[in-house]
């Protein structure tokens, strides 16, 4: 019998031109008590900057055919040093389940392709699920609190400071064959799309 998971969730490295209007899609909820960023509110310009930067890698989280956020990651100012971010265009959409095996995908692809010190997790506490995310599983460990740190529904809000505990993430890494095959496909659309376009640009000339 499949998993719940195999069939309902499905997680998606941002490596395509399709991929980033998905990931596009994952950011355009104005309003979110998930994501990590607090109420933002973004332009389409906006989401086209955090799509495009090259500094943010992201994986689309989709549920049931249909994309319901994305989890992001970018490095910091000190070597191995990463923040990551939850992003949802449906808050209905995340559970505890969905939380945790999201960001486990987002943590193995990160520490799969870069050298890992410690990677940070912000977390609002006016968001329930992440916080029973936090507190029923020990992926992460709080380091401390910071004050006014939110303002939402007309009040401030303080956001708990994350650290990944990196040997539990790899410890329940479960590294299944059809991950990598998928990996592997999706980078052969990219590399074609990018042969694609360099042809086009050069093609007037002839």
């Amino acid at each position: 019998m499949s998993h719940r998971k195999d069939v309902d969730f499905e997680f998606i490295p941002v490596l395509t031109e399709g991929d980033e209007r998905l990931l596009d899609e994952a950011l355009s909820q104005l309003f979110s008590y998930v994501s990590t960023d607090g109420p933002v509110w973004r332009t389409a310009a906006q989401r086209q900057r955090i799509v495009r930067d090259e500094r943010k890698s992201h994986v689309v989280v989709r549920s049931s055919g249909c994309t319901v956020g994305a989890i992001s990651w970018s490095p910091g100012q000190t070597p191995g040093f990463f923040r990551l971010s939850v992003s949802s265009s449906d808050d209905k959409a995340w559970t505890i389940q969905l939380i945790e095996e999201s960001i486990r995908k987002a943590v193995s692809l990160l520490t799969r392709s870069s050298e890992v010190k410690r990677v940070e997790l912000l977390v609002p506490t006016y968001s329930e699920v992440l916080v029973e995310y936090l507190t029923e599983r020990d992926y992460f460990e709080v380091e401390g609190v910071l004050r006014n740190r939110f303002f939402i529904d007309g009040g401030y809000w303080p956001a708990v400071i994350c650290c990944a505990n990196l040997a539990a993430f790899l410890a329940g890494d479960r590294r299944e064959p059809g991950d990598r095959q998928e990996l592997l496909a999706a980078l052969r659309e990219k590399t074609l799309e990018d042969l694609t376009a360099a042809h086009d640009g050069t093609s007037w000339r002839t």
